[in-house]
C-alpha cells in the first residue's frame, strides 16, 4: 500500500500541485485498508475539512489512478471503488453488498513475470477481481430470488408456473 508521501510525490512528479485538500485525501488513502468510493472518501475527509469538494476528491482519485499508484475497481454505472494496494493480490468482490476482500497471490504472479519480461512489458499495478457473493449476501440473494419466483406464481393454484433451480455461489435449491 502506498504511503501518504508516495501518493503526494506521484502528484508532484506529474506536475500537479500538492494542495491541502489533496494532502488530506492522500493521508486518508494511505491509512485505509478499505476500497473506498469517491463518496466514501469525501464523507470522511470533509468532516474535518469542510472546504473540500466532491469534485476535488474525484479529480485527485482519477489523477492517482492515471498515475498507476491506485487502482480503480469498476462495478459499472459509475460505481467505482479505489484500491490503494497495488501489490499482487486478488480482489474478492461481492456483487450484492460490494465489499472487497484482498487475497495475496504472490506465487501465481511469479508464473507470469517471465512472460512480461519477454514482451518488454513492465506492470505498474496488478489487478485480478473475482466476482461472486459473500456468505451473508449469498443467503439474502437466494431469498430475493425465491421471492421473485413466488411473485410469478399462477394466481389460480398458487404454484410456480415452472420448477426452478436457484444456484447462488455453487449451492442450489429447488423451488
Amino acid at each position: 500500500m502506498a504511503s501518504e508521501e508516495e501518493l503526494l510525490n506521484a502528484i508532484r512528479m506529474a506536475g500537479g500541485r500538492v494542495t491541502a485538500q489533496r494532502r488530506v485525501i492522500c493521508e486518508y488513502l494511505a491509512n485505509t485498508d478499505s476500497h473506498p468510493t469517491p463518496t466514501q472518501v469525501f464523507d470522511v475527509v470533509s468532516k474535518a475539512n469542510p472546504d473540500i469538494s466532491l469534485a476535488t476528491v474525484y479529480n485527485t482519485l482519477n489523477m492517482l489512478q492515471e498515475l498507476g499508484i491506485i487502482v480503480g475497481i469498476n462495478f459499472g454505472g459509475g460505481h467505482t471503488h479505489f484500491d490503494t494496494n497495488t501489490e499482487p493480490h486478488i480482489n474478492l468482490v461481492c456483487m450484492r453488498c460490494h465489499t472487497i476482500t484482498d487475497i495475496p497471490i504472490d506465487q501465481a504472479l511469479d508464473l507470469y513475470s517471465g512472460a512480461w519480461r519477454e514482451d518488454g512489458f513492465e506492470p505498474v499495478a496488478y489487478k485480478l477481481d473475482v466476482f461472486g457473493f459473500c456468505e451473508e449476501c449469498r443467503e439474502a440473494k437466494r431469498i430475493e430470488i425465491q421471492e421473485e419466483l413466488t411473485k410469478r406464481t399462477n394466481p389460480g393454484n398458487g404454484k410456480l408456473k415452472q420448477s426452478s433451480k436457484i444456484a447462488i455461489g455453487g449451492k442450489a435449491s429447488v423451488s
